[in-house]
């Protein structure tokens, strides 16, 4: 499926405060967003203000991500994956995800589909993600 997705300006923030050890916590949590509409991820969104409303409810609210974990660490393409399965529960719209720190204050990868997901009671969407950085 298509999307657009962003590492957050407030995700490169919380890493630039682990780097400098100050009061900063690590990717942990992940929440479906749902809107009528398709969104788009943008740098600028928050957790307080993602690019849709979070999930409260069906299967699709806010959870430990399943999987955490460095498959690359050198100078070119370091990279970091993240896998989990939601189940819905209920009747929702999906229209992405967003990855959280373990304090659930801060976004750090937004992601949204080019399609809402109609998501039924027992419909499963998993989410295998990976965000890459690189030397300039």
């Amino acid at each position: 499926m298509a999307q657009t997705q962003v590492v957050t300006d407030e995700g490169i923030g919380e890493l630039i405060k682990l780097w400098a050890e100050s009061a900063a916590t690590g990717m942990e949590s992940i929440v479906c967003m749902t809107d009528s509409s398709a969104c788009t991820a943008a740098v600028t969104h928050t957790y307080a203000s993602p690019a849709d409303t979070k999930c409260t409810d069906s299967g699709l609210d806010l959870a430990a991500i399943d999987t955490v974990s460095t498959t690359t660490v050198n100078t070119t393409g370091d990279t970091i994956t993240f896998d989990h399965v939601f189940t819905a529960t209920g009747t929702k719209n999906v229209t992405g995800i967003l990855v959280c720190n373990n304090d659930d204050d801060v976004a750090y990868i937004e992601c949204c589909f080019n399609s809402v997901i109609a998501a039924e009671s027992g419909d499963t969407i998993t989410i295998d993600g990976q965000s890459t950085i690189d030397q300039a």
